[in-house]
């Protein structure tokens, strides 16, 4: 049979390329897989249950499989910026409930996109990328809106797991099989998703309106990437803003740190390395934050008919308001998106990784602009 977990496994697994996003595990008709905090399992053998599958291999955000097919199908917007991709719109936009904006800690857009969507009907739940325990994950149907933030240092103060939006959606969708899930989580997480409902996956039926946040990497260990901040003079829950240039800059209350890239990057994992997409290409509406943009305010890109139909409502209903994007943070995302893919292309082509570089890497430097 064609074994999808044995190449999984010989192309990504065993070079440490797995940013354990739970896609796999997800999509498994036989529940084959398991994402711990640190790993990719292989429970069983599960070439005695099929003559052939290979779903866990072609749903990877890092192989090739429906990749180009993916980027034809979902990224077509008439408009096209370098680092952030096909859009049919951008702006500034915030949360007009200031509960809202104050306990996400940034404009809130992304959790009261996910309230509007639930209220009038166009989902029946949203799952998010937020989780303190992986294996006891919550199934949110109705009402139950995950109060995520729109950008990373915020990310990096909750409990945070990659695999835990998969693990979310698995659970929503297997609960209630009638649902229409909505899906907040990282460029990767799009990818997958969107891989799945090429291969037809059946509960890629479910999926609803699907948000990225802007994503730089994520680190192996939020436990040792708070302990090298604290060894500079910086706690985690003071950090205001990420920004990277030749450096790696922190904003914590006043104070700007620069931290050379070369001490952040160890923690960042091996597949994360090679990313080059900061925005989410795939998904439906991108949200995230850069430098130029204050603290209850994000930025909103939106992608696709579903994610303009969804932030047309929000306005329209006053979940949301918005304002035209100042041209030089436009300039900023790009900037920070191009340092990235300048890193991914260095990692592969410079650096004696001694690993070959993900299936989707290629495909990824030709597509993403």
């Amino acid at each position: 049979m064609v074994n999808g977990y044995g190449n999984l496994k010989h192309e990504i697994v065993d070079p440490d390329l797995c940013t354990l996003c739970g896609a796999c595990e997800s999509a498994c008709p036989v529940n084959a897989i398991g994402i711990t905090a640190d790993r990719n399992h292989h429970l069983f053998d599960c070439s005695e249950n099929f003559d052939s599958c290979s779903i866990c291999h072609e749903v990877c955000p890092h192989t090739s499989p429906n990749l180009e097919e993916a980027f034809k199908e979902f990224s077509s917007a008439p408009y096209s910026l370098p680092g952030i991709g096909h859009f049919t719109s951008i702006k500034t936009a915030r949360s007009n409930f200031e509960d809202i904006r104050h306990i996400t800690r940034s404009g809130g857009v992304a959790a009261a996109l996910s309230v509007c969507g639930t209220e009038t009907g166009m989902v029946d739940a949203a799952v998010s990328s937020e989780a303190k325990n992986l294996d006891d994950m919550p199934t949110p149907l109705k009402f139950k809106i995950p109060m995520v933030t729109d950008y990373l240092p915020s990310m990096l103060k909750v409990e945070f797991h990659p695999a835990a939006v998969a693990k979310a959606y698995d659970s929503v969708v297997k609960g209630y099989a009638q649902a229409r899930v909505a899906f907040i989580g990282l460029p990767c997480h799009m990818t997958a998703l969107r891989k799945l409902q090429l291969f037809g996956h059946k509960s890629s039926e479910q999926l609803g309106f699907l948000i990225s946040r802007f994503c730089l990497w994520n680190p192996q260990s939020r436990r040792n990437f708070s302990s090298l901040l604290s060894a500079k003079g910086i706690q985690l829950d003071a950090v205001d803003e990420i920004n990277l240039d030749d450096s790696i800059k922190v904003k914590s209350d006043i104070n700007v740190h620069d931290i050379p890239l070369s001490e952040l990057w160890g923690n960042i994992r091996e597949g994360c390395k090679t990313c080059m997409d900061f925005t989410g290409a795939f998904s439906d509406i991108s949200v995230g934050r850069v430098e130029g943009i204050s603290r209850d305010w994000s930025i909103l890109i939106v992608r696709t008919k579903q994610g303009e139909e969804l932030v047309n409502r929000a306005e329209r209903e006053g979940y949301l308001e918005s304002a035209n994007l100042p041209h030089a943070v436009e300039e900023e995302i790009q900037a920070i998106a191009g340092r990235k893919k300048a890193l991914a292309k260095q990692e592969v082509y410079e650096v004696k990784r001694g690993i070959l570089a993900p299936s989707a890497f290629e495909i990824m430097e030709r597509c993403i602009p």
